[in-house]
Parts: C-alpha cells; sequence; structure tokens
C-alpha cells in the first residue's frame, strides 16, 4: 500500500501547468486519469518533472504508442501514459506531430522501459524519436518496407481484388 494518497487528476493538470504554463496546451480529466495535451519542446522537460516531483512521483511508464490522425487532415499524437507506485496516480501526455516527418523527443533516458516502446512505435508508425540510443527495428524483418499501423499502408486485407470463385447461389455447371 501506498504511503501517501495519490494526487487528483485536476492536482496532477494544476501542477504542470504552473510549472509549463501555455506549453500544455489542453489538460482533461479522462476515466480518472490526468491526459495532457502538451506542446513538443517542453515534452521532455514535462516527462522529466513528472518523474522527479515529490508529490507526483511518476517512477513508471505504462506504455508509449502513437495514433495516426492523417486522414483527419492532422499528423500523428504520441500518447505516454505515466504511473506513480508509491502514489497510485496516473498521467498522459499527448504529443502532435508532423504528418510528413514525424518526430519527438525521446523519454528513453526518463524512463528506460519506454526504450522498446518508442522502437515499437518508430517501426509501426514511421516516429522517429530524436536522441533514442538505438532506433532498430524490433518487431518486423529487415526487409520489411513501410509502417503497417498508418492509415495510408496498404494492407493485403484492404485491397479490392476479384472474387476467384462462383457468386454465392450460382449454379455450376460441369
Amino acid at each position: 500500500m501506498s504511503s501517501q494518497s495519490p494526487l487528483r487528476p485536476t492536482e496532477i493538470i494544476t501542477r504542470l501547468r504552473a510549472r509549463f504554463g501555455q506549453d500544455v496546451v489542453q489538460a482533461d480529466e479522462v476515466h480518472g486519469h490526468a491526459v495532457l495535451t502538451v506542446t513538443p519542446e517542453r515534452y521532455h522537460a514535462m516527462c522529466v518533472f513528472l518523474r522527479d516531483d515529490r508529490d507526483l512521483d511518476c517512477d513508471y511508464i505504462d506504455f508509449l504508442t502513437a495514433v495516426d490522425f492523417t486522414p483527419k487532415g492532422r499528423g500523428f499524437e504520441v500518447v505516454t501514459h505515466v504511473y506513480s507506485t508509491r502514489r497510485n496516480h496516473h498521467a498522459r501526455l499527448k504529443v502532435e506531430c508532423d504528418a510528413e516527418h514525424p518526430r519527438c523527443a525521446t523519454v528513453s533516458d526518463v524512463w528506460p522501459g519506454a526504450n522498446w516502446f518508442e522502437r515499437e512505435t518508430a517501426e509501426l508508425f514511421g516516429i522517429e524519436f530524436e536522441g533514442h540510443p538505438h532506433l532498430v527495428k524490433l518487431v518486423l524483418p529487415e526487409q520489411f518496407e513501410g509502417h503497417p499501423l498508418r492509415k495510408d499502408f496498404a494492407l493485403m486485407s484492404r485491397e479490392a481484388k476479384p472474387w476467384p470463385g462462383a457468386v454465392e447461389g450460382e449454379e455450376i455447371d460441369e
């Protein structure tokens, strides 16, 4: 059991806004978690603050991934969810990235567990994590080309192909 009670999402948001001001672009409480959209320029510093501030104490990265919003006229969004194992509260940061050349600062130096999350996200979405120590493929074969979680990636199941068999209900002449 944690020795201190968790901060409410509004308290986490207030602390980040007090420290980073306009670099917190948007903030909401979603399912009991503080969810903040932050500027790319201050994302890394916010992650360090979430980890090092005694009251926030977010010592664990739960996940890091991305969302492709290009069909909606936007770019990509890197989503980082962190947790305090001692305080039992959560925070989620979202960073918008360019559609053409998506990039985001690495946080693998803040939480070593981010290393593989960033490698996977780079591989599947094509987002470059600047400053990452070893951004190489993690799950796909080396010869694989493209980024399969991008909306514009042509999956074989999405390709329209003529049906090779008979139409259902038609008789087959022998």
